[in-house]
């Protein structure tokens, strides 16, 4: 459902929505009436607008159009007016958008969201957005992240997004009939002239990015007897097949022949479905570039292995494979962004189950590095599998790496289920990911990296353990991943265990896998483009 740029004049727009803008009115405006000062009162209302539905000026039903946060007001036309009815979305006051950099284009997310809902409950078929009201949310946009947009753009991209996201449903395993209405089969922006072509671009991203998450979304969804690691590698050759990438997996007899015994430590439980996922994304002449490498963890469930987790906490185990799940997102973005870039996805997939093979807490085994750990803990599984893969990725002498895992609940202790982890020594990466996941409402937060974190590490038997006091466990999980990788590669690593999974519904995403992740790697890999 791309949106469609369409320069038309008001007089021929016709449309089941047409969707609009209000703030709460604040002191400046509270005098405002309806009649002649509509235009100031309702942001979005312009001639244009009154021209193409002039019933609008005299609807008394504007009087209950307050513009609280989130509320629509539904206006009805008369008879069978081309434009049979506008949708009025409440911003909130106006300086609610100042109070935190990161409010206004939130909450038109959220408006996009909300305002595609109602039309689906509405059941209307075509949607659409004037121009002059995406210019004047651009003047209510923060301008304090620099993402190479013009505001216009940038209101067009979060307002699209939003409405792309709310819409999401998973209802693969229903047997009974879907009660939604369908969603609409058309959105427009109608614009007096040619769009230009930032708008176009922002479009794209905004419809990529959503594809990206659904894609993403589905897979942490997925029951685990469905989202198992081959599963998720046929999602990987499927995006492959798709869009011209590479792809390569390799079974666990593979990684124990590479010498992965981290990595194999995890499925000893169930070695057969293990699968270790390489995609990779080479433009033409671009082979010798190096590439980004983002690297997944994709533990499909998570039983804690012999350190069995307790019953309550298993429930939604099949969400530890979000990393993984992200970086599938990912490449399902690429595939419509067609970016001249290399870019590297490393997955490795397994079940992390208890089983008369299975590892033993006190274990040691010797990784594809070649230091040996002692594991102290077969619920700290993610930095086993992940390490190895971090070692993998050297052979690509990559520009930068990036991991993202549901590595810790220690991290949902320290910043909640709404915010992720940064941990990097590298300063621009660490900036770069703070300022433009703030913005695109994915927001992480920088935790220390220092080296008195790695003391507890040190083990008696072996070169590190897998596990220190639980106290500070998501540092100790980040130094742990730190012996893995080059000291001269930017390295970041994302622990995103709280935001990964929904607890209860949001305007932009129903209770489930959020997908959580997938803008961010978009707009890293945007950035290092530009």
């Amino acid at each position: 459902m791309p949106i469609e740029l369409t320069p038309l004049e008001s007089t021929r727009w016709e449309t089941d929505a047409l969707l609009l803008f209000a703030f709460e009115p604040d002191d400046e405006h509270a005098a405002e009436s309806l009649g002649p000062e509509l235009f100031a009162r309702f942001p979005g209302l312009t001639a244009r607008t009154l021209k193409a539905a002039p019933w609008l000026a005299e609807h008394t039903g504007l009087l209950d159009c307050r513009g609280t946060s989130l509320d629509v007001c539904v206006l009805h036309a008369p008879g069978n007016a081309p434009i049979r009815r506008v949708l009025i979305l409440g911003l909130g006051k106006r300086a609610d958008h100042t109070a935190q950099p990161d409010a206004g284009p939130q909450r038109l997310r959220e408006a996009g969201a909300v305002a595609l809902r109602k039309a689906r409950e509405l059941r209307c078929d075509s949607v659409a957005i004037p121009g002059a009201a995406l210019e004047t949310l651009a003047e209510y946009l923060t301008l304090r992240y620099p993402l190479a947009t013009l505001p216009e753009a940038w209101a067009l991209e979060e307002l699209a997004y939003g409405m792309y996201c709310g819409l999401y449903t998973y209802r693969k395993h229903k047997t009974e009939k879907d009660p939604t209405p369908p969603d609409p089969s058309t959105i427009s922006l109608f614009l007096q002239e040619s769009p230009a072509p930032e708008l176009e671009q922002a479009a794209l991203r905004a419809e990529a990015t959503a594809l990206g998450i659904t894609f993403a979304r589905d897979l942490v969804n997925g029951p685990p007897n469905h989202i198992t690691p081959a599963a998720m590698a046929d999602a990987a050759q499927a995006l492959a097949d798709a869009y011209g990438y590479s792809c390569r997996v390799l079974d666990a007899q593979d990684c124990v022949d590479l010498g992965m015994g981290a990595y194999a430590a995890v499925f000893r439980g169930n070695p057969e479905a293990a699968r270790f996922i390489v995609l990779e994304h080479t433009p033409e002449g671009h082979a010798e570039d190096a590439p980004l490498v983002f690297v997944g963890k994709g533990v499909t469930y998570d039983s804690g292995g012999l350190s069995l987790k307790p019953s309550n906490s298993m429930a939604t185990m099949k969400d530890d494979m979000s990393g993984a799940a992200a970086v599938l997102g990912l490449f399902r973005a690429l595939g419509e962004l067609k970016l001249p870039r290399r870019i590297v996805g490393l997955m490795p997939c397994a079940d992390n189950m208890p089983d008369g093979k299975a590892t033993r807490p006190g274990d040691v085994v010797t990784s594809l590095s070649g230091l040996t750990v002692e594991i102290l803990n077969t619920d700290a599984e993610g930095r086993l599998l992940l390490c190895d893969a971090l070692a993998y990725a050297k052979r690509y002498d990559p520009a930068a790496i990036i991991d993202l895992a549901t590595l810790t609940g220690a991290c949902v202790v320290a910043l909640g289920y709404g915010t992720a982890a940064v941990f990097t020594e590298n300063e621009a990466l660490e900036e770069t990911i703070r300022e433009l996941s703030l913005a695109i409402g994915e927001p992480f937060w920088p935790m220390p990296l220092w080296d008195s974190y790695a003391d507890v590490l040190k083990s008696e038997i072996a070169d590190i353990k897998n596990v220190g006091p639980r106290e500070g466990g998501a540092i100790h999980a980040a130094k742990f991943l730190e012996k893995f990788v080059d000291p001269d590669t930017p390295w970041a690593h994302l622990d995103i265990a709280g935001p990964a999974w929904a607890e209860k519904a949001t305007p932009l995403c129903p209770e489930g896998g959020t997908g959580f992740g997938v803008r961010t790697l978009v707009q890293l890999v945007l950035r290092w483009q530009s």
